[in-house]
């Protein structure tokens, strides 16, 4: 029994919980309604005003990023051009060096007869063979022979020297020139690219922007359409808010219960509640299907975009009810 019991009471705290949540949910918009701005033809033509500033500004930068892209496209052109003249000068090139490459193996062939000769002509043969003369003349011959050879040997090595040389620096040119042009190249490439990166970027915030300026045009050109329509006489709308109204009865004690509103006047006819947030106090009205108005109250449900209208008799209440509708900015 105790268990059924206990059963039912925490089913019912359940219940009262879950009841006190929903309310809550469900009232949330009415306790914190979302903030209406009023929609001014001023603000929507400085707006279009300052988009077609920031339309002229991407459209230069636009510009300016093709002329560059156009420009970095020729270095790009110029640059392969060059390559490929230098492939050509690169020809001849490597037909130096491979006559170089012919020379040095030529002077190094001689230097490794010669090694034999020196083996041959060595100090001791030589001393051998001059101790061996039989005259005069036949000591002249072998330190001739062994001269030449030695002055033989050294040009051969200068020469071998100087080849390599010019091998070396043939080849370290050609290869830094084509090096240096395909970096240049890939750099130019590389700029290239970022710039069609900036200029992608900015052709879309030139469509947002263009885009954003038609509905503003557009918006601009509907309120001015139902203002039109709407004009009242000796009267100058210059904005709009959209709001849900409610009617409501000034007798019995008006809005903040005696009959006088937050500013000092009397309930009546043409005295609205409104959240100051949104309309500020003393701001005058127009609004269709009820006339001239003026935003004197404040009301504990009146929050964000809903507006208080004050009628002079229920029936009118009734007939009004509560409905959406165009509450618009009277110019001062």
């Amino acid at each position: 029994m105790e268990k059924k019991l206990e059963f039912k009471l925490k089913s019912l705290r359940f219940f009262i919980i879950f009841l006190v949540l929903t309310l809550i949910l469900t009232s949330y918009p009415y306790i914190y309604p979302d903030k209406a701005e009023a929609v001014t033809l001023q603000e929507l033509a400085s707006r279009i005003s300052q988009l077609n500033s920031e339309e002229e500004q991407l459209l230069s930068e636009v510009l300016a990023a093709e002329t560059q892209i156009s420009q970095k496209e020729g270095e790009v052109i110029s640059l392969q051009g060059k390559l490929d003249n230098f492939e050509e000068e690169l020809k001849e090139l490597y037909k130096k060096q491979r006559e170089v490459e012919r020379n040095i193996n030529k002077l190094q062939e001689e230097l490794e007869e010669n090694a034999v000769k020196s083996y041959k002509y060595s100090n001791n043969r030589v001393a051998r063979m001059l101790i061996s003369a039989k005259s005069l003349n036949e000591v002249s011959k072998v330190l001739y022979i062994y001269r030449r050879m030695i002055r033989t040997n050294q040009e051969l090595m200068s020469d071998l020297e100087e080849e390599k040389n010019t091998y070396e620096m043939i080849f370290r040119k050609s290869e830094d020139t084509k090096n240096n042009i395909k970096i240049t190249k890939e750099n130019i490439i590389i700029e290239k690219e970022a710039l069609e990166i900036y200029l992608a970027n900015k052709e879309v915030l030139l469509q947002q922007v263009k885009s954003e300026k038609s509905e503003f045009t557009s918006l601009l050109a509907e309120i001015k359409e139902r203002i039109r329509q709407i004009q009242p006489a000796g009267l100058t709308l210059v904005g709009e808010w959209d709001m849900v109204a409610t009617a409501y009865f000034s007798g019995g004690g008006g809005l903040s219960g005696n009959g006088i509103t937050a500013i000092g006047l009397r309930a009546r006819k043409g005295i609205v509640a409104v959240d100051p947030r949104v309309i500020p106090l003393g701001t005058k009205l127009y609004i269709p299907g009820y006339g001239e108005a003026l935003a004197a109250d404040t009301g504990g449900w009146v929050k964000g975009n809903r507006i208080d209208l004050v009628f002079e008799s229920l029936e009118e209440c009734y007939r009004f009810g509560r409905r959406r509708l165009k509450v618009y900015l009277v110019e001062s």
